[in-house]
């Protein structure tokens, strides 16, 4: 196992880049980034790029609005949403080389004229409804259509300092959400209130939201990774668990802790090592160069050692960005191929979830170094009694 991750410190107020500084950063990596999008659209044969994932036109334009198309070209960017949005397009777009910006209440029609001189044309299959793709065949005829897997995430894997700047920053606000939340928990209180504090507190730290809709699960409800916050009431001696993240810019943190209300049982504390050991083995393997499902390995085999195997029933992270599940997914279906770059910020979160009785998640979020990773997140992994 190696060192511990390396902290930086947790007053973040006067180290936080300028706002000017930030978003030139991210018009440079957005720049960048088409550039290679180009370059594999050029190893393909396609003449562009027809994107409709959100998260990934905000990556390549800055743009944060619910509803746009982007077509990549091979000298030009053509962006389209509709009149809503007008007067966000001239706050949030970067000025990308040979951008076009188009209005339009018909996104597929305006960006049809752009398309002389191109023959085929990639589309993001994951992302692109089929009704639509029956509409772009329509108006783009007689340019053929072809889906292309995975087409920005390999881009978008590794991130610029900006970005990790702004993920740091929401991993603090969501340390110390969870520090502060922790004078609230009492007996008699409902998950869904629970849940709401949650909100609440990491909006008044500075969060512009929830990453996603806060996980709170207590006593048996804590063996569905994914229980939603329930009318459920918090009793003595049951284990809580909260998974939630915060927003900056629209970058996610991810954090989860399980904390048991009055005294834990042996039991309890058992596993909870178990979970505890198993995240800290897996966050020593994260390193460049380390493939994505040896990070799973680390955890699910000392999980498995201690006789728990079969339950710990999800990957033991994922990565985050501008979505809160992006690639690499650290999984034990992982391709051999897929591993950690250096830049990258991924989750660790190792579970175990005993049906009918309770479940533990451990989560933090890191950045990979050069020669391992750096813990973004910040509140104790203890077993904490409230």
């Amino acid at each position: 196992m190696s060192s511990s991750p390396r902290r930086r410190p947790t007053t973040l107020g006067s180290e936080l880049m300028p706002s000017s500084a930030v978003r030139e950063q991210l018009q440079q990596a957005a720049q960048e980034r088409i550039t290679r999008l180009r370059e594999r659209l050029e190893r393909h044969r396609l003449g562009g790029a027809l994107l409709s994932a959100l998260p990934h036109i905000r990556y390549l334009t800055g743009f944060s609005g619910s509803s746009a198309l982007l077509l990549v070209l091979r000298e030009q960017v053509h962006f389209v949403t509709d009149d809503r949005y007008a007067e966000q397009v001239r706050q949030e777009l970067f000025a990308l080389e040979g951008l076009q910006v188009h209005i339009s209440r018909e996104p597929l029609k305006a960006l049809a004229a752009a398309l002389d001189g191109v023959s085929v044309l990639a589309f993001q299959p994951e992302y692109l409804s089929y009704g639509t793709l029956l509409e772009a065949r329509r108006r783009f005829r007689p340019v053929r259509l072809r889906p292309l897997r995975q087409m920005v995430e390999p881009l978008i894997m590794q991130k610029y300092p900006a970005e990790i700047e702004l993920m740091r920053r929401a991993a603090w606000i969501a340390s110390k959400t969870f520090e502060a939340v922790l004078e609230r928990i009492r007996e008699g209180m409902s998950e869904r209130e629970l849940a709401a504090e949650l909100s609440y507190l990491a909006r008044q730290l500075g969060s512009e939201g929830d990453a996603f809709e806060p996980i709170v699960a207590s006593g048996e409800r804590g063996a569905l990774p994914h229980g939603r916050a329930s009318a459920k009431r918090v009793r003595a001696g049951e284990l809580i668990t909260m998974d939630f993240g915060c927003l900056v810019r629209g970058y996610s943190s991810d954090l989860t802790r399980t904390v048991v209300l009055g005294r834990a049982s042996s039991e309890q504390r058992r596993v909870y090592q178990v979970v505890l050991q198993a995240q800290e083995r897996a966050i020593g393997a994260v390193r460049p160069g380390v493939a994505a499902r040896a990070v799973d390995a680390a955890a699910r085999e000392w999980i498995t050692a201690a006789g728990f195997g079969e339950y710990f029933r999800h990957s033991v992270g994922h990565g985050l960005g501008l979505s809160v599940h992006e690639p690499p997914a650290l999984s034990p279906r992982a391709p051999a191929r897929l591993r950690l770059q250096e830049r990258t910020v991924v989750t660790i979160e190792p579970g175990i979830y005993l049906p009918g009785r309770f479940g533990i998640r451990i989560e933090d979020d890191l950045c990979v170094t050069t020669n391992g990773a750096e813990l973004l997140t910040t509140a104790t992994r203890e077993l904490l009694s409230l």
